[in-house]
C-alpha cells in the first residue's frame, strides 16, 4: 500500500537525504572512525537524534552512502559500455578500470564496512554485496552477451566467473590501497 504524499512525508524524505549526503561528506573527510553521529548531524544541520531515522547504526548509514556510490557507478558503467566500440577484451578491461578507479576513491569507506561486516552478524554484509552487485550488473551483462556470441566458451558459468572477477578485483583494490 502506497503512503499518501504530504508535507510531512516530503520533509522526512528530504531530511533523510540530507543526512545521507552529510554522512558521505563526513566519511570522506574524516574517515569512518572519526565520523561520529554528532558530527554527521552537525553537517546535516539536524539533531543527533534525527540521524538514526535515516539508518539505525553508523555502519548502516555507511552502507546507504555506498549504495548511492554503487548506483552511480552502475549507471556510469552502463553509459561507458554503450559508448565503447572495442572488442570484448578491451571493453571488459575498460569497465574494470572504471570500477577500480572509482572504488579506489571510496576504498576508505569500503574497508571499514567490510571489516565490520566480517566481524559481526547481520544483514549489512548482504546489503553491501547486493549494492555492489548493482554496479557490476553491466559487467555481468557483458559476460553473458560474450558467452552467447561465442567470445567465451558456451559452458562458462557466469555466476562463477563473476565471483572470480570480483574476488580478484577486491584483491587488486586491497593491494592498491595498501601501497
Amino acid at each position: 500500500m502506497d503512503m499518501p504524499v504530504n508535507k510531512r512525508t516530503l520533509q522526512k524524505a528530504a531530511t533523510r537525504a540530507a543526512v545521507i549526503a552529510a554522512a558521505g561528506r563526513v566519511f570522506r573527510q574524516r574517515g569512518y572512525a572519526a565520523a561520529t553521529i554528532a558530527v554527521i548531524a552537525d553537517e546535516a544541520s539536524v539533531s543527533p537524534g534525527t540521524v538514526p531515522n535515516a539508518a539505525p547504526t553508523k555502519i548502516a548509514l555507511l552502507n546507504l552512502v555506498l549504495a548511492e556510490e554503487f548506483e552511480a557507478l552502475g549507471h556510469d558503467t552502463e553509459n561507458m559500455r554503450a559508448g565503447l566500440s572495442g572488442g570484448f577484451d578491451a571493453t571488459l578491461a575498460a569497465l574494470l578500470e572504471l570500477h577500480l578507479n572509482r572504488h579506489y576513491d571510496i576504498q576508505p569507506m569500503i574497508g571499514p564496512l567490510l571489516a565490520e561486516c566480517w566481524i559481526s552478524e547481520g544483514g549489512e554484509f548482504e546489503r553491501f554485496y547486493a549494492n555492489m552487485d548493482r554496479a557490476w550488473g553491466p559487467i555481468r551483462d557483458l559476460l553473458r552477451e560474450a558467452r552467447d556470441a561465442g567470445a567465451l566458451r558456451g559452458d562458462v558459468n557466469i555466476h562463477a566467473l563473476m565471483s572470480f572477477l570480483q574476488d580478484a578485483y577486491l584483491g587488486v583494490l586491497r593491494r592498491c590501497a595498501s601501497e
